[in-house]
């Protein structure tokens, strides 16, 4: 029985326990004193087994107690697994043999949102690969919490005195184990010949193996001692905790719940393309309750009745998290603060630069304790685009639903918040993921007003009333091949040209049209749309168009579309997100899976060429990376704000996910204050942050909450924030430092 020397958890005295096909075993007990008796693990009635009424196998999971969490010496431990502490399981449950599979979550819920089907991405599987049996995924926590509610009201599994529920953390972790203190229930490294896990990143000493880049049928590895298959990799399975980086340091020890507050649940064990590290035992992972992703999955835990089980499971009706709900910034009257006063506008994607830096006012370093309070408030539909405010106008997407499916424009007043002008028009959804609205921030240019929808509405407006002067559907008329995330480029002006970013036919990847009329003037390349703006450099005195497309980093000639020079980067899953930034000669492109690169640009008569490429530590995803003084600062998918050597790409240090809440799909938008090393910062939370960023180290002033939850890029304008969720846009004048 491997690891069975290294148990640490203790059998409640009189407990009859098995361990399926294992003779009787005797083992220390850990649990209060060194003169304790050995626990006896006897083999009655561990493995025992039950088959529910749908056909999902469950395992009896002794009561006991064990380390949770990471010693500071263990190999890949993170600060948020720490520090390790003892915890009782004070009660025996039942657990799903296999995570859910798709038929299993389709009988009770009538849909299946996976994107592992024969019709999906699994079209080019084996043959023998059995679609039936592989796990679903794509879940919500919602959704499976609404599973468990449904498998719990069936008629025979009343009858039965079955209740069911997701796992506590706890309780994962616990069963992930089984007995073991190694990093893995498997031992002390991870291959994926052992597990489904992206194998060209092991861990410890194990080889390098396979990458299935799928999920695989329930059952395909080793189970460990309690009998439950792959708690290692194939997907991130749901728990039903809110996450906390530092709750392990209340953590009670008998049965912890889970922290009382937070925006994120805990996911739990790696999934399919996880590195080796990020599926140990101990590693907590999290994400938004209605993300939805192909690496999102479930397992059941069965408590009887007959045990002292009630039901009362937690279904969340709504698909709100706590802070849309109950936003913590308040709505003050205007007379107690002051009105929003001219400054610099922000009239694009990234601020007037395009380079996320805002010649601010003089800050304080601490926010009042009441926090900060909106000028004004409007309702808004969904959408993860940007807000521009140009001569005293504040501008916006959004998406309606009811009755109509309808993208809008909409103009406001920034002083006021008074409706000023709106502009509709009716769209089709079908096939976008994370659907909820538009993607891109408006563009204002002189006395225009430039928008472009998910799904390929380009329009240009009159500033002031919002009288549209001329418009393309780039579906229909130019053949534009929406992406799986929708449209998301924002246009961008270069003299009299717009350019946008919309992948269609007839080498259509970018376009430009003639900003006053509308009239196409280039388009270029054949690649496929990705979701990264654009961005203009100069070298050697002349201006690039670079563009970052799903398969390569390009430079072109920004009057006329020709090519310079390109450097192949094939992104997983055509995740080319977030804006690249050209510093020091170097254009700096940063990837979830496939990590950072750095590219000096070509010219007429050179080559591009590569100057570094960081697969491991430098892996972001939609937020712009800032630079200063020979540094770079992103949002690591696995470590929160990183720090780095923008010449070398070598990491200095990273803030372990105390910025932004530690998911799946960290986000937050960083903009500098001025010169200094002062930035500003909305994270996803919707929380507004001051912090001080430099080599040595990440050193947060201050944050409060402004808004709920939140992709979307703020503006700041004048002495002023404006920022949107997905039911609000809100203006909040920000305090100057007492002189």
């Amino acid at each position: 029985m491997p690891n069975s020397l290294h148990i640490a958890w203790t059998i409640s005295v009189g407990m009859v326990l098995t361990v399926a096909g294992c003779a009787d075993i005797s083992v220390p007990s850990e649990n209060t004193s060194e003169s304790s008796e050995p626990a006896t693990v006897r083999k009655e009635e561990v493995g025992t087994t039950i088959t529910n009424s749908i056909g999902m196998k469950l395992t009896r999971i002794p009561a006991g107690e064990y380390l949770m969490g990471s010693a500071e010496a263990d190999a890949g431990a993170r600060e948020d697994e720490q520090p390790q502490h003892r915890v009782r399981i004070s009660k025996p449950f039942y657990m799903g043999v296999y995570e859910v599979t798709q038929p299993e979550f389709e009988r009770l819920m009538e849909i299946n949102p996976s994107s592992f089907t024969r019709s999906g991405l699994l079209s080019d599987a084996p043959d023998d690969l059995k679609a039936s049996q592989v796990p679903v995924d794509g879940l919500t926590w919602y959704q499976a919490i609404e599973f468990c509610r449904r498998l719990s009201d069936l008629p025979a599994e009343k009858t039965a005195g079955r209740v069911y529920r997701l796992p506590t953390e706890a309780e994962w972790e616990y069963a992930c184990r089984a007995g073991t203190t190694t990093v893995f229930h498997l031992g002390e490294t991870l291959s994926s010949t052992q597990a489904n896990f992206n194998g060209e990143h092991p861990f410890g000493d194990a080889e390098t193996g396979p990458f299935l880049k799928r999920t695989t049928i329930i059952g395909s590895y080793e189970p460990n001692e309690f009998g439950l298959y792959d708690m290692h990799g194939n997907l991130h399975e749901w728990c039903m905790d809110r996450f906390d980086r530092d709750y392990y340091r209340v953590s009670p020890v008998t049965d912890p719940p889970g922290p009382e507050q937070g925006t994120s649940r805990v996911i739990r064990g790696g999934d399919w393309y996880s590195d080796g590290r990020d599926c140990r035992s101990a590693f907590r992972y999290a994400d938004i309750p209605d993300g939805r992703f192909y690496a999102l999955g479930m397992r059941v835990v069965c408590e009887l009745t007959s045990e002292g089980a009630t039901l009362n499971p937690v279904i969340a009706a709504s698909g709100q998290s706590d802070a849309d709900v109950s936003a913590r910034a308040m709505t003050a009257n205007p007379a107690d603060v002051p009105l929003p006063e001219s400054g610099v506008d922000w009239p694009r994607w990234r601020g007037p630069l395009g380079d996320g830096t805002w010649q601010a006012p003089r800050l304080p370093v601490v926010w009042p304790d009441d926090g900060l309070k909106r000028v004004w408030q409007r309702e808004l539909g969904g959408g993860y685009g940007g807000i521009a405010v140009a001569n005293g106008c504040a501008y916006v997407m959004d998406r309606q639903s009811e009755p109509e499916d309808v993208e809008r424009v909409l103009c406001f007043d920034a002083v006021t918040g008074e409706p000023l002008w709106s502009h509709v028009y009716p769209v089709d959804y079908s096939g976008v993921s994370y659907d909820n609205g538009p993607r891109t921030t408006p563009t204002v240019f002189q006395d225009r007003v430039y928008t472009l929808g998910a799904v390929g509405h380009l329009c240009c407006f009159e500033a002031a009333d919002g009288t549209l002067v001329w418009s393309r559907d780039l579906v229909e008329e130019a053949g534009a091949r929406v992406p799986l995330w929708g449209l998301s480029a924002s246009p961008l002006i270069y003299e009299d040209l717009l350019i946008v970013h919309p992948g269609a036919d007839r080498n259509g990847c970018l376009m430009a049209f003639d900003r006053e009329t509308g009239e196409e003037r280039w388009r270029s390349l054949s690649d496929s749309a990705g979701y990264s703006t654009p961005i203009l450099i100069e070298q050697q005195g002349k201006q690039q168009l670079v563009a970052w497309t799903p398969t390569n980093v390009r430079g072109l000639v920004p009057d006329t579309g020709e090519l310079l020079w390109t450097v192949p980067f094939e992104v997983v899953n055509g995740s080319s997100v977030a804006c690249p930034i050209f510093q020091e000669g170097l254009v700096v492109v940063c990837s979830y899976y496939d990590g950072s690169k750095a590219i000096r640009p070509g010219t007429d008569s050179l080559p591009a060429e590569v100057a570094w490429h960081d697969r491991r530590n430098l892996r972001g995803l939609m937020m712009q990376p800032l630079y200063r003084d020979g540094y770079g600062y992103m949002l690591d998918k696995r470590h929160g704000l990183t720090c780095f050597e923008l010449t070398t790409g070598t990491k200095v240090w990273d803030d372990d996910n105390r910025l932004t809440p530690k998911g799946r799909n960290p986000q937050a938008t960083l903009v500098w204050l001025g010169d200094g090393n002062r930035a500003i910062v909305l994270n996803s939370d919707g929380d507004l942050i001051l912090v001080r960023l430099n080599p040595q180290r990440y050193q947060e002033e201050t944050r409060t909450n402004i808004i709920g939850r939140t992709w979307a890029h703020p503006a700041y304008a004048g002495n002023c924030v404006y920022a949107r969720s997905d039911t609000e846009i809100i203006c909040i004048v920000l305090p100057t430092a007492d002189d």
